[in-house]
């Protein structure tokens, strides 16, 4: 058996198939009343969260998809991100296509920066639109001017509106529905240490000097302990995202104080969106109700995280695009013959609980349902479109030259 799993998986490797999946966190308690004192927190549906910032990884994974040949027509990918002291991910024109945005060493899990607002909005529509050739310019915002657009009625996912993110951030959920609000994105009213997550998995990627140089926290950066710039000193200054794993917001999610400034659709006057939450440069203020990015900022301290609904999703859906399709069999191929599957994912296999191997039964729910948009339910065998259905015949086939057992999809 392992050995089939392992041929299964080799034959079907290669950036060109990668998906982007995510860990979500449930924003409950809807209908709760705002922050009597901003007036910002109210949401009348339950919504999820990603649990971490988007990440280099991710970004260039899509970047790739969307731009395999590398000319950057919509200029999703922006100059900063290539640099040495800031950005995530380099450029190679020389590398095959779809292989020419590549992640630098040792930061594909730090969060994406030099990020607009417009194209944080592609990014959601590519997900919506599910991933692979998706398009970027429509789907849930119909991309404009970065201000009008809106969000659409039937959006899968999207940038957190800025009630919603204030809420994932600082409401208390033990008050249910009433108006109660942590003044830190960290589930307290005291601000987090300033200080490395191998240090303390509590703290938070900012820049806190309470003036103490001798008790080993708040000496001012976060990643140096030091006053001074780490750019200055050649240090990259981003934290991977979800390292301080112990600074929960109290819903869940992680680094909503810190690392980088996160879009919302929220717009301040006619002109800008804003983003919240500080980054590693931003000062012990950061709290619930004194900072908010105006503007058409998008350097090296702003990213992003995406939201999405909550509901019964598709049998397998295994990427919560909303559709089954080319990226739900890229992860069950990716995974086949182990145990990856988690959260969402778990409750959408075989219509039930994960038996703990992705196997024929997650096969099963993309072949049965491809393409379907509809409640789940098993529709019947649907065999993939020609354009998938070839790498699954390989894929199998070498299953059965292993040795193993045909497959009732081989036809």
């Amino acid at each position: 058996l392992a050995s089939c799993a392992a041929a299964l998986t080799t034959t079907w490797t290669g950036p060109a198939s990668a998906s982007v999946t995510f860990d979500w966190v449930t924003v409950g308690n809807p209908g709760n009343a705002p922050d009597a004192e901003t007036a910002f927190g109210a949401v009348a549906q339950p919504f999820r969260i990603s649990k971490t910032e988007v990440t280099n990884s991710q970004y260039a994974v899509y970047l790739n998809r969307i731009d395999p040949l590398g000319t950057n027509p919509l200029g999703t990918y922006r100059v900063g991100m290539g640099d040495a002291d800031l950005g995530g991910i380099d450029q190679v024109p020389g590398n095959p296509a779809g292989q020419r945005y590549v992640v630098k060493t040792e930061r594909g899990n730090a969060p994406v920066n030099y990020m607009t607002w417009v194209n944080a909005a592609r990014f959601v529509n590519w997900l919506h639109n599910g991933q692979g050739a998706g398009g970027t310019e429509s789907g849930v915002y119909a991309i404009s001017d970065g201000v009008s657009e809106a969000r659409s009625a039937n959006a899968n996912f999207f940038l957190p509106s800025e009630n919603e993110w204030y809420k994932a951030a600082y409401h208390d959920p033990s008050a249910g529905t009433a108006g109660v609000y942590f003044t830190y994105a960290t589930g307290a009213n005291s601000p987090p240490p300033s200080d490395q997550p191998g240090d303390d998995p509590a703290a938070a990627n900012y820049f806190n000097n309470d003036g103490d140089p001798g008790n080993g926290v708040n000496d001012g950066f976060a990643v140096t302990g030091s006053t001074t710039n780490p750019t200055s000193q050649g240090i990259y200054p981003l934290t991977d995202s979800g390292v301080y794993h112990q600074a929960a917001s109290p819903y869940g999610a992680l680094d909503m104080h810190g690392n980088v400034w996160e879009w919302t659709e929220g717009l301040v006057g006619s002109f800008n969106r804003n983003a919240r939450g500080g980054s590693y440069f931003s000062s012990e203020f950061v709290t619930r109700n004194t900072f908010r990015l105006t503007g058409a900022n998008s350097d090296g301290m702003v990213g992003f995280r995406v939201a999405g609904v909550v509901g019964a999703l598709i049998l397998g859906d295994y990427n919560a695009s909303g559709q089954v399709e080319q990226g739900d069999l890229d992860i069950v191929l990716q995974n086949w013959g182990t145990g990856t599957f988690t959260g969402d994912e778990a409750a959408l296999i075989g219509g039930g609980p994960f038996d703990g191997t992705v196997d024929q039964n997650e096969l099963d729910g993309v072949l049965q349902n491809w393409g379907s948009t509809a409640a789940p339910t098993f529709a019947g065998t649907k065999l993939p479109e020609p354009s998938s259905l070839a790498p699954l015949a390989l894929a199998l086939f070498h299953r059965r030259a292993r040795g193993c057992t045909p497959s009732p999809y081989t036809a």
